[in-house]
């Protein structure tokens, strides 16, 4: 009766020990001598649990929950040791080709008492061309349950995309119709067309000696490794940030799983923004239908924008950016290029269109704009076009050493302002 026991305890031992082992999976497997070791203890544990059985029952639970706690982290070691042979080749060459890329995603404010939530938001991508990008409320906990109070679907194709914005809320919805012209090769600030193919690429260009390891840590109950990246300047969405970024990748296989980063925006906040991400995951193409449900309002907007090669301002135009009411920073000779135009129309709408127009400055005035907007913060910098509008700019978001500017008050089209302002005009159409 005794063997018929012990064999009994032993084969639910075995059933119970592995079942604890297939919880760290996918991790690599653990050689057959750590698990006899581990059934040993636990074996030794149920042993002195029989003998104690005079004892009170809290005391007797003591040698198990011990050596259970044992077997526990010899688990928790394999998979740690485990996942440090993953290096950032194994990242890199975790895929050849990719088809697809899903994510979601936070953005918050962090502080010294956590982080605000301020944005959470699901991301579809399917090469060639399409997006999905579901907003939801920054409240929503957990798994995202609720309806999106705002669902974006764009379409690219080679010189125009067309995006559709839906609020279901609200029963509204926006269409928008984007062309892209410019006079050089390609329009080099527009995204890939092969987004999801893009963004693996900046992963793969990413060479060992630009991270760092910083540990393992569980995943969605995946063992990860983790690597910090160095972000080129380039990359900057403001130039007087610093950016941290860590990617934490499968430790079975390199997988990427995770990506942290962590900034500081134009207006001196620290953000930060954590997304998990799948790829090559089959998406069904109706996720990227742009049509307009039936009885929703629709308003239509066309936009256009223009990338120069080699445009300046024609010879007598004027510009002047400084604080307001006082000299200013910088001057008409200070202006490097025009690098870009923007217009939007809105085909629903008596409203006139909006025109901005992007100008690179000279390193050295550009800083000066920004040293001084930092140092005085309350204080308006303005720009004063041809002498004809003074605006005010915005000095960040459009690259290193640009800033861009409202035009619109002077009633012209991107292509009227072509004409009368700089040296390069695009043709349109044949228009």
């Amino acid at each position: 009766m005794s063997n018929r026991n012990e064999t009994h305890d032993q084969g639910c031992l075995d059933n119970n020990l592995d079942r604890l082992l297939e919880l760290g999976e996918p991790a690599p497997g653990m050689p057959e001598d750590r698990k006899a070791r581990i059934r040993s203890k636990l074996t030794e544990a149920g042993r002195e649990s029989v003998k104690k059985r005079s004892l009170p029952s809290r005391w007797a639970l003591w040698p198990v929950a011990a050596t259970v706690m044992v077997a526990v982290i010899l688990i928790v070691l394999w998979y740690g040791y485990s996942s440090k042979a993953i290096a950032w080749a194994d990242v890199q060459g975790q895929l050849n080709q990719v088809h697809t890329l899903t994510f979601s995603a936070l953005t918050g404010i962090s502080a010294n008492t956590g982080v605000q939530i301020t944005e959470r938001y699901k991301v579809y991508c399917k090469d060639p061309g399409l997006s999905r990008i579901e907003e939801y409320p920054p409240d929503v906990s957990g798994p995202i349950e609720k309806e999106p109070r705002k669902i974006t679907i764009i379409r690219r194709e080679p010189g125009s995309n067309k995006r559709v914005t839906l609020y279901p809320g609200a029963g509204r919805a926006e269409l928008v119709d984007s062309v892209l012209l410019t006079d050089g090769p390609e329009p080099p600030s527009q995204p890939a067309l092969d987004l999801v193919q893009f963004n693996w690429e900046l992963i793969k260009k990413t060479t060992a000696d630009k991270t760092r390891r910083i540990g393992d840590r569980i995943i969605n109950g995946v063992p990860a490794t983790g690597f910090e990246l160095e972000i080129p300047n380039r990359e900057y969405v403001n130039p007087d940030s610093q950016i941290r970024a860590r990617l934490w990748a499968s430790g079975k296989d390199g997988t990427p799983l995770l990506v942290e980063i962590e900034y500081r925006d134009p207006l001196g906040q620290n953000m930060r923004m954590d997304s998990d991400i799948q790829w090559n995951v089959p998406l069904d193409e109706s996720l990227f239908d742009p049509v307009v449900p039936e009885g929703w309002r629709l308003s239509r907007i066309r936009t256009e924008s223009a990338e120069y090669a080699n445009a300046g301002l024609v010879p007598g135009v004027t510009l002047q950016i400084g604080p307001d009411g006082r000299e200013p920073l910088t001057e008409t000779e200070d202006v490097a290029r025009v690098v870009r135009g923007d217009q939007t129309t809105h085909l629903d709408s008596d409203i006139p269109p909006d025109a901005r127009i992007t100008i690179e400055l000279k390193p050295e005035a550009i800083q000066r704009l920004r040293d001084y907007a930092r140092a005085n913060p309350k204080e308006l910098i303005i720009v004063d076009f041809n002498r004809q509008i003074k605006v005010v700019p915005n000095l960040y978001g459009a690259g290193p050493t640009q800033l861009s500017f409202d035009l619109s008050l002077l009633n012209l089209s991107l292509a009227e302002l072509e004409q009368k302002y700089f040296t390069t005009t695009i043709e349109r159409n044949g228009l």
